[in-house]
């Protein structure tokens, strides 16, 4: 079995509440958890994408990084942890899904994988 991780990259995490802890996501912020992670022995990070907030009092997923951008720089600073980028259909081309995901499996050492989100 493997355990991983659903890293954080919208602003305010996975709770839509003004009581739950409120920040905007960074390259520094899941760069600490991804070293941290593959530290702990964790098999994977997974990556959501997500085009649109909630909007309201938290702003809540209005601010985002992307996804396979994210990823391709914590390839460069993980070792052996798999990383995992979400799409949605039909947002992106294929064909350019494909290179992105192949240059970045490059830069990992073939780490890297696609999570294909199609609801």
């Amino acid at each position: 079995m493997d355990f991983g991780i659903f890293i954080p990259i919208g602003n305010n995490g996975w709770m839509m509440s003004v009581n739950s802890p409120q920040y905007m996501p960074s390259f520094r912020l899941n760069r600490a958890i991804a070293e941290h992670a593959e530290a702990c022995g964790f098999n994977f990070l997974l990556s959501m994408v997500k085009l649109r907030g909630f909007g309201g009092r938290t702003e809540f997923w209005d601010h985002n990084l992307e996804s396979f951008t994210l990823m391709a720089g914590l390839a460069s600073i993980t070792e052996r942890i798999k990383l995992f980028a979400s799409v949605t259909l039909p947002t992106l081309h294929p064909t350019l899904v494909a290179r992105m995901a192949a240059t970045i499996d490059d830069i990992s050492g073939e780490r890297f994988g696609i999570n294909i989100v199609s609801g």
